[in-house]
């Protein structure tokens, strides 16, 4: 898992916020632990109707592609360390990405890994927020 938090300040003035598909009216109660647990600063935002993760390109996993090795691996550490996993009721076939819009709104990079567990690194996202510039 990226631990962004602790490189914000490569990210120089750039905008960076976490967006859900929880509704907005649950994201303080169910992303509060969250959020303490990456150590989050910034915005959280609500899209229940997945509009962004259409706009995107992020689109639904299959079994294989979530409940791969990788992601199992990520489940053990955070059950070692103490961790206890609870059922979503959310959609978690759903995957995610990381996106970099210039100060216009457009596109520089996306990044569309192919399971939850593969994202892109601290220095790939902070290389596509200097092209932003």
């Amino acid at each position: 898992m990226l631990a962004v938090s602790e490189h914000l300040d490569r990210f120089g003035d750039a905008a960076v916020a976490v967006v859900t598909f929880t509704p907005a009216d649950q994201v303080p109660d169910r992303l509060a632990a969250h959020r303490r647990h990456l150590g989050v600063p910034f915005p959280i935002l609500s899209d229940p109707t997945l509009d962004a993760y259409h706009r995107f390109g992020f689109g639904r996993g299959s079994r294989r592609q979530v409940w791969n090795p990788g992601t199992l691996a990520l489940y053990g550490r955070l059950l070692r360390r103490g961790r206890r996993l609870e059922r979503s009721d959310q959609d978690i076939r759903q995957l995610g990405g990381d996106v970099v819009l210039d100060a216009e709104g457009i596109e520089v990079e996306v990044f569309r890994p192919p399971s939850p567990d593969a994202r892109p690194s601290i220095d790939a996202l902070v290389a596509a927020v200097e092209r932003a510039r």
